[in-house]
């Protein structure tokens, strides 16, 4: 009888260890309600207008969210999870909010918008490495540029898209509270610049493009450290345009507006020679690649750059006329291939077998 009893027991304690060893350690039904104010304002160029008004600025609303939970001493990630529900608060400002299921303790949380296609993340799973960076570009887009053939010349990286990103140390969740609203604001770690250069003879130019170097190329954004140790330059679209304000006959402009992690300051290394440069690259319509490069040191440092973030180059970039140049189908106006059109296209109807 009495090895029964100590048998039943003996279960009785086996099932209660299992319960216990299953049993979760908080209830899923535990959330903590995440709203993220969104204050755009402080975006020159995108916010504050641009120097060119027909120039398409980028966009920084987000639509998706991303919500990580850090635990506060081992800065690993413990939670996470993406909310989207869009409202407006008292103030007038955006916000999106959602559900978030954690674990009760103490966190660092990062929030940040997970719609950028060009802007990529890295090393999420602890606090003082999740980066954002953009790809290396192809090795068709390097070979358009003659001076990539030097060995000084940096990496060249796509430009990012705008990622806004939150940060609140030290939230507490505690045990069995009801939903805790954490309330905090966004701020893009992009800065957007317009750059713009005058233009002679833009007819005969097809396409173009420009790379921009001693830039950071990545930015470890829930410490907001951006990186310097590598000198890397950013490749970007260039339009044809024109500008009004330009006192001559030609108002032709190469124009584009530009993301980038942010320039390297002077103050890292004041003794460092700058290698702060632009590369304008024009693929004339015979074919042949013109380049430009220009020391952009000086031009950082005007007022337009440093208060509106507007690149004014006050040279003229000349694309020299093909040995057998043939008239533009518009005119001397005629914007070369910048705006192309489909002509001459045969249309054939007819069955692919697969």
């Amino acid at each position: 009888m009495n090895r029964t009893v100590i048998y039943i027991l003996l279960c009785i304690l086996a099932i209660a260890s299992l319960s216990c060893e299953r049993r979760p350690l908080v209830d899923t039904s535990e959330k903590v309600r995440v709203r993220v104010i969104l204050k755009n304002e402080e975006v020159p160029n995108v916010t504050t207008g641009i120097y060119n008004s027909s120039i398409e600025v980028p966009d920084i609303t987000p639509g998706v969210i991303r919500v990580m939970f850090y635990d506060a001493d081992t800065k690993n990630v413990t939670a996470q999870g993406f909310i989207s529900k869009k409202g407006v608060d008292e103030n007038g400002y955006d916000y999106i909010e959602g559900d978030v299921i954690v674990y009760p303790g103490t966190y660092n949380v990062v929030c940040y918008n997970f719609d950028t296609p060009s802007t990529l993340v890295a090393d999420e799973n602890n606090y003082n490495t999740i980066t954002a960076y953009t790809s290396e570009i192809s090795d068709n887009l390097y070979s358009r540029f003659n001076t990539r053939a030097e060995e000084a010349n940096p990496r060249i990286y796509y430009t990012p898209d705008h990622l806004l990103v939150a940060r609140e140390k030290n939230v507490v969740i505690a045990e069995h509270t009801d939903i805790v609203e954490i309330v905090t604001e966004a701020h893009t770690v992009v800065d957007t610049y317009y750059v713009q250069i005058r233009l002679v003879n833009g007819r005969y130019a097809s396409d173009a493009t420009a790379v921009l170097t001693d830039l950071a190329p990545s930015n470890r954004f829930a410490v907001g450290e951006r990186n310097y140790d590598e000198y890397a330059g950013i490749f970007f679209e260039m339009q044809r345009s024109t500008d009004t304000r330009i006192r001559a006959t030609n108002q032709d402009v190469l124009c584009a507006v530009f993301n980038t992690f942010g320039k390297r300051p002077d103050e890292i290394d004041p003794s460092l020679e700058s290698k702060l440069y632009v590369t304008f690259n024009v693929i004339r319509v015979d074919g042949q690649v013109i380049e430009m490069t220009l020391d952009m040191d000086s031009i950082f440092k005007t007022e337009p750059a440093v208060q509106n973030n507007w690149l004014l180059i006050d040279k003229e970039f000349v694309i020299p006329e093909p040995d057998t140049p043939d008239p533009p189908p518009g005119g001397e106006d005629d914007k070369g291939m910048f705006d192309p059109t489909v002509e001459g296209w045969n249309k054939d109807e007819g069955f692919i077998d697969i």
